[in-house]
């Protein structure tokens, strides 16, 4: 059964069983299906469920530190209070803003720019900063960038926030969230929409989205699929309907399962379906999945399956990631080359499906904009660019 909440593994299992299909330990990285995108591992290795008539340690823990907490509280509410030094960002509101009665916290002058370091960036606010979005930015949300940041700018304490209920996190999701005041900053794995600025302005500020890395999308099929790669209008004819067996690219005579997130559920079927399918609607035999672990997991087991992810994610002993020509006379450039993203290929262009990541600034003129203009100066600045090399992407400044 898939979890609602993020879960990070770095591969290595916590319960003491062995699983010889997991392709050994690697970066941390935050999963939402059961199983990890990277490994292959499931969730209860990482997180194993507790042994009954075993003293439940965590749930000590917690009662301890209510405990705590409540005195802490009491001693709070009778001792004189200083005047605090940290500002959450609260959710702005959704009503228009009106200059005359509002002084803005942030100059107009306020831009992105680079630096050296994290350290040198200037004007960081100290806050409680939500962000949260695209699913392809798992890896620039790791614990080891958070703990850099942190380390650089004590005070800006990054806090990942799950969609409200019934909404699945994506790139639409992170802006409707920037636009709601639920989030502070927003990731988007898509360029903003003509419909998500206006609607910015008729809320009284504006949206900037600031590029921060290039990622590739990678198209995979099951282990066993015997074909040496497809073109460009090879992808769109498969899942639009008009080529529906490998023996028509020349594979096996094998009927082709396309699979495939809800094109609404993130950046990446939303940019799949704008820039590679031009638009057209898919074909009735594409199978839907509710996030990239199960899509993973279905062409796995399905002997003609084929699907997407963006490039790191395709990393799999379990499928075969696809080299893409652009035209029939181009030649075949794989996505990934051996147990790596194949970034030379991505930052030339020869990999013909690239696209940039972005981080969503919310220009309020008030701490959000602040907040985001610091964050992406960071991202961009040259540690930051490293940062996002050892993620897996290509980092945007050569």
């Amino acid at each position: 059964m898939s979890s609602s909440k993020p879960w990070t593994c770095d591969g290595k299992p916590r319960d003491g069983k062995s699983y010889p299909n997991c392709s050994g330990s690697h970066e941390p990285y935050e999963n939402y299906g059961p199983d990890c995108v990277m490994c292959g591992l499931p969730r209860e290795a990482i997180i194993p469920n507790k042994g009954e008539g075993k003293p439940d340690i965590t749930a000590i823990a917690v009662g301890a530190a209510l405990v705590v907490a409540l005195l802490g509280t009491l001693v709070y509410l009778i001792w004189p209070k200083p005047q605090s030094q940290t500002q959450s960002v609260r959710p702005a509101t959704t009503q228009p803003a009106n200059p005359s009665q509002t002084t803005p916290l942030v100059s107009p002058a306020a831009i992105v720019t680079t630096y050296r370091t994290l350290a040198e960036v200037p004007n960081v606010p100290s806050v409680v900063v939500n962000y949260g979005g695209s699913t392809t930015f798992a890896p620039l949300r790791s614990p080891q960038i958070v703990a850099a940041i942190a380390s650089a700018h004590p005070g800006f304490q990054l806090r990942y926030l799950e969609p409200p209920f019934g909404r699945k996190p994506g790139s639409g999701t992170g802006i409707r969230m920037l636009l709601d005041g639920q989030l502070t900053i927003a990731q988007s794995s898509r360029p903003i929409e003509t419909k998500e600025f206006e609607e910015a302005k008729t809320k009284g500020f504006e949206l900037e989205q600031v590029s921060v890395a290039i990622d590739g999308i990678a198209f995979y099929v099951n282990p066993k699929l015997s074909i040496p790669g497809l073109t460009g209008s090879q992808i769109k004819d498969i899942f639009t309907g008009k080529i529906t067996n490998w023996k028509q690219v020349g594979g096996p005579d094998l009927d082709i399962t396309p699979i495939s997130r809800p094109i609404a559920d993130g950046g990446t079927p939303e940019y799949f379906h704008k820039e590679v399918l031009g638009g057209e609607n898919f074909a009735s035999t594409v199978q839907e999945v509710r996030d990239t672990t199960t899509g993973i997991q279905r062409v796995a087991r399905t002997p003609g399956g084929i699907g997407y992810a963006t490039a790191s994610e395709a990393i799999q002993s379990t499928i075969r990631p696809l080299p893409i020509a652009k035209d029939a006379n181009q030649p075949f450039v794989p996505p990934v080359v051996g147990n790596a993203v194949n970034k030379t290929a991505l930052a030339d262009g020869s990999y013909p499906i690239t696209r940039q990541l972005f981080v969503v600034i919310r220009r309020d003129r008030q701490l959000a904009e602040q907040a985001g203009v610091a964050y992406a100066n960071m991202i961009l600045s040259d540690e930051g660019q490293r940062l996002v090399e050892q993620a897996g992407f290509v980092p945007i400044r050569k």
